[in-house]
This record gives structure tokens, C-alpha cells and sequence, in this order.
């Protein structure tokens, strides 16, 4: 039996079910924009249109509170929503006053959140998964295997304290006794390769049950939020995860089977650009799930001058939250940090060798700093917990 500490939060919960006849919608894309939704879907000729129903507060499906919005195929744009917090369900019109079920479900609607993303993402780039709002609206997700089964945001006790509280990219290829077969995709940009000389894409990955961890995917870069650019992109990797060791115990976990391996790919030849990054989980069923964590884009480029010339560390507080830097061959002129979305979220000028940054606002997550002294620039890379 396959067995892990896991709360799944899926981007679509459908169901296959039939209501006198009427399919429900099969949703393939759905992608949350500034001002509503772009979504896609499989048509059925059975279907004459499909009602969207939306509100900013809860509801039930059907009971007449929230916003009717009909259209006539896939795929469709919403548009004219206000920023905020929304509720959804969809259902099938056959005509003749015969609807399909509701899909999430008939109980409850689906709730999502308007796009609050950057156009573009500057280097650095992180992303730890930890923002679920930027996970429900700043990416694309497509099903190309159609079993209505999507990239996920899970949360998964890493720490072992019995709670459930850090967020990974998660698709499945077995889940709750079923087997699947995924060919799913998450796409996340774009961000920006257009003013450095090289770029280097780094990520962590695992089979997330050492049992059943020969979890197969890609990564692929291209110039646009498609499945079709992506596979064309000369810039790719791909592994299959080997099977776990068996010890006396059982299988015992390790990188990749159980345990985050790291990757990197070198993307220097994607700079000029602004590109898209595609996870890809396929080719693979029965096993049970794959995790990616850490998502990051850094360029050695990014400094002015020799990056090798400032001597600069760093020491982070796990008590205090607080991170200090410190140069020993040149007095510090600024430090920058960054969120996993390339947003500044503190910067501060100094004349000091050392100073202290305060992370206790901060949310838990990876940050960028960047130290500039006259000497250069250093990245550095760190976990507020």
C-alpha cells in the first residue's frame, strides 16, 4: 500500500459522472489573469454551451446567489473581474433544459484567486511553492492526457514535526487506488534572459515515496506558454528516478527516491530571450508521486564586475530571523532581497563591511540577496524558516 503524509490541494477537482445523459465539462487549461480567467477544455458534440457560475463569497451550486456566465465552447476568456478572491462551478448544457453535474462537485465551487503576477521576472528567480495564490494564477497547467488529473500544489510535512506545512509541485501517476498514466505540464514565466551572458536553471525533485519512486519527467525552455513551443525547444532535460535501495529495514530513502535531489541545466543558450520554463511529468503510471521544490533561475552575469573579487558571506539566524552579510575585502554599498517571484522586498545602502537584515516579516520561504560592493556583486541564497 502507498502510504505518505500528505494534504492534496488540486488545481481542479472534475469528476467523470453523467446527469441524464449530459457530460460534464472536461477542463484541460485553466489559468487565473488580472481580470478573469483563460480556460480550455474538451468539447463534446453532445454539449450545446456550458454555464460558468461565479461569486466572491461561497455558495452552492445551483442556488441561484452567485453569477451565471454562459459561453459556447472551449477554449473561452472571462474577462471585467475585479482583483480578488472568486468561487466557481461549472456545469454542461445538452439542451432541453438537461445540465450535466456541477464540477468541482454539486456541493461546493472551486475558489481561486485573481492574477496578482509580474508581466515579466527578473533575475534572480525563485520560486519554493509556498505562495498558493501565485501557484493558482501565475503559471499555465495543461492535461494533455485528459484524465482531468493536474500539477498540484501539496503540502508535505519535510521536517517531520506532524505537520503538514510545506508546499511542493506535486502530479501523480497513482492516487487513491487509482492508476494513472499523466502527460501533465505546468509552465511557469516569463522571466527575463534578455540583458545576461549566461543563465543556469536549478531545481530539487524526488519519487516522493521510496517505495514507488520511479517517477518519470522533463523540463523544457522555450519563448512561449505552450506545449507545442516547449517540445520544440532545443533547451531540455529528463530523468527517470531509479528504483529505491533495499535495506534491511526496507527500501531506505535517498536522492531522488524518497530524498530531494538537486538538478541544475545550464540555459545559457535561452539568454536574449524571454522564456518559459515547462515541468512535464509522463511517460510513467503506478508509481505515485512526483515533487519539485526550489525553482530557480540565477545568472553569474548579474554583476557589474568580477564576482569573484568580493569576498562577501553570509550567516542566518534561525531564532532571530535575521540574516547577516558581511564583506571582508571592501566596505558593502547595497544589499537587495528578493522573493521567489524576483519581487524586491528590502533594500538597503551602507557604507558598513557587515550588516543585518531583518527577516522576521518575511514570509517562510527562499529569498535572493544580492551584496554589491565596489568590488562586484555576490547571489547568495537563503531559506527564512
Amino acid at each position: 500500500m502507498k502510504k505518505i503524509t500528505l494534504l492534496f490541494i488540486t488545481i481542479l477537482l472534475t469528476q467523470f459522472s453523467y446527469s441524464q445523459g449530459c457530460p460534464v465539462p472536461v477542463i484541460t487549461q485553466w489559468n487565473m489573469t488580472n481580470d478573469g480567467i483563460d480556460f480550455n477544455g474538451t468539447n463534446d458534440a453532445s454539449v450545446v454551451g456550458y454555464e460558468l457560475e461565479y461569486s466572491s463569497t461561497t455558495f452552492t451550486p445551483g442556488d441561484g446567489t452567485a453569477t451565471v456566465y454562459q459561453f459556447d465552447s472551449f477554449p473561452h476568456t472571462l474577462s471585467g473581474l475585479a482583483a480578488g478572491t472568486y468561487y466557481f462551478a461549472m456545469r454542461s448544457d445538452c439542451g432541453g433544459g438537461n445540465f450535466s453535474d456541477y464540477i468541482p462537485s454539486n456541493d461546493s465551487p472551486a475558489q481561486y484567486t485573481t492574477s496578482s503576477c509580474e508581466s515579466l521576472y527578473s533575475l534572480p528567480y525563485s520560486n519554493d511553492f509556498e505562495d498558493f495564490d501565485a501557484w493558482q494564477a501565475c503559471n499555465a497547467y495543461f492535461d494533455s492526457d485528459g484524465d482531468n488529473n493536474y500539477w498540484n500544489n501539496a503540502n508535505f510535512d519535510s521536517d517531520g514535526d506532524g505537520i503538514a506545512d510545506n508546499r511542493y509541485a506535486a502530479s501523480y501517476s497513482w492516487l487513491n487506488g487509482t492508476i494513472l498514466f499523466p502527460d501533465n505540464w505546468v509552465i511557469f514565466g516569463p522571466i527575463d534572459l534578455t540583458n545576461v551572458n549566461d543563465a543556469e536553471l536549478t531545481w530539487k525533485a524526488m519519487g516522493g515515496d521510496p517505495n514507488w519512486c520511479s517517477e518519470n519527467y522533463s523540463v523544457y525552455i522555450g519563448t512561449e506558454p505552450t506545449v507545442s513551443n516547449l517540445l520544440g525547444s532545443a533547451v531540455s532535460f529528463n530523468e527517470t528516478f531509479p528504483p529505491g535501495t533495499p535495506g534491511p529495514g526496507g527500501v531506505s530513502p535517498e536522492p531522488g527516491c524518497g530524498l530531494f535531489a538537486e538538478r541544475s541545466l545550464d540555459i545559457s543558450a535561452m539568454v536574449g530571450n524571454e522564456v518559459y520554463i515547462g515541468f512535464r511529468h509522463h511517460n510513467v503510471s503506478d508509481m505515485f508521486v512526483l515533487l519539485v521544490d526550489d525553482l530557480a533561475v540565477t545568472s553569474e552575469s548579474l554583476g557589474v564586475q568580477d564576482i569573484e573579487q568580493a569576498l562577501m558571506n553570509y550567516f542566518y539566524d534561525d531564532v532571530t530571523k535575521a540574516v547577516t552579510i558581511n564583506s571582508s575585502n571592501a566596505p558593502l554599498s547595497e544589499i537587495i532581497v528578493y522573493n521567489m517571484l524576483g519581487q524586491v522586498v528590502s533594500e538597503k545602502t551602507t557604507t558598513k563591511s557587515s550588516e543585518t537584515i531583518d527577516m522576521s516579516t518575511f514570509g517562510k520561504g527562499v529569498y535572493i540577496i544580492k551584496a554589491f560592493s565596489e568590488l562586484g556583486t555576490k547571489t547568495m541564497r537563503v531559506i527564512n524558516y
